[in-house]
């Protein structure tokens, strides 16, 4: 694929579900191949000084076109993911093949991940990523998806999800969609589908459960001429 440069909306018209909307994305756009420096942080700062980091087991709700995933195991850790584009996933296992890191990848799995979720053992990952992918499920549905995603998780595990707030350019209220979801056709998640944004008490009731907690949330803002083009929380949390 060429490394163009292609704004969605020359490929997307937001129709069809996300799950087809992304899948056309992937298929026709050239997409990031770093991950973001909040999440290098995160993973340096949890992880580095372990003694074996073969043996810390990652896993990425939504791993696209898996820069987040690459980077974990070229750091030494063990992947694993779900995603429900096959050419994200193609992508994915094409590149860590070239780059011979194939055999830190433990388990791929196609689909949706609040389906997919039960077919990894409870209590068998030290972390779960969260990269903006979340914000493609509704409301109650993400709760649901959190509750089972901590059921995965070994106990003092961690975990960041990256999600966008209200404050983003594009948001607006559709009463015809779920809770704070509207379909943005400007500002930086336009043409990508169906969004759920964030405000501080969603936070609080997505991230926050019996046996986990929020452990901290920061704000990313980018601005052009005093206009917020987006708004980003970055939440970080543990299993209890």
């Amino acid at each position: 694929m060429e490394n163009k440069f292609i704004l969605n909306s020359e490929i997307s018209k937001n129709l069809g579900d996300n799950s087809q909307i992304w899948e056309n994305i992937f298929a026709n756009k050239e997409w990031g191949k770093y991950p973001s420096e909040y999440l290098i942080r995160f993973i340096a700062r949890n992880f580095y000084n372990v003694s074996n980091r073969k043996d810390i087991n990652i896993l990425e709700l939504g791993l696209g076109t898996g820069a987040n995933l690459w980077f974990c195991a070229r750091e030494g850790f063990s992947v694993s993911g779900i995603e429900w584009s096959q050419n994200g996933v193609d992508r994915f296992l094409k590149r860590m093949k070239e780059e011979n890191l194939l055999n830190l990848v433990k388990d791929i799995k196609i689909g949706d991940y609040f389906e997919k979720l039960d077919e990894f053992e409870d209590e068998s990952f030290d972390c779960f990523i969260d990269n903006y992918s979340l914000a493609y499920n509704d409301f109650d549905k993400t709760k649901q998806i959190i509750e089972k995603v901590m059921k995965k998780l070994k106990s003092k595990a961690k975990f960041i999800s990256a999600t966008p707030s209200f404050n983003n350019l594009g948001f607006y209220h559709d009463e015809n969609l779920a809770y704070h979801t509207c379909k943005p056709t400007q500002g930086p998640d336009a043409f990508t589908g169906e969004i759920r944004y964030c405000d501080n008490e969603d936070i609080v009731s997505l991230y926050n459960g019996a046996n986990y907690k929020v452990d901290c949330v920061k704000t990313l803002i980018s601005k052009e001429k005093d206009i917020v083009e987006k708004e980003l929380y970055i939440i970080e949390g543990s299993k209890l």
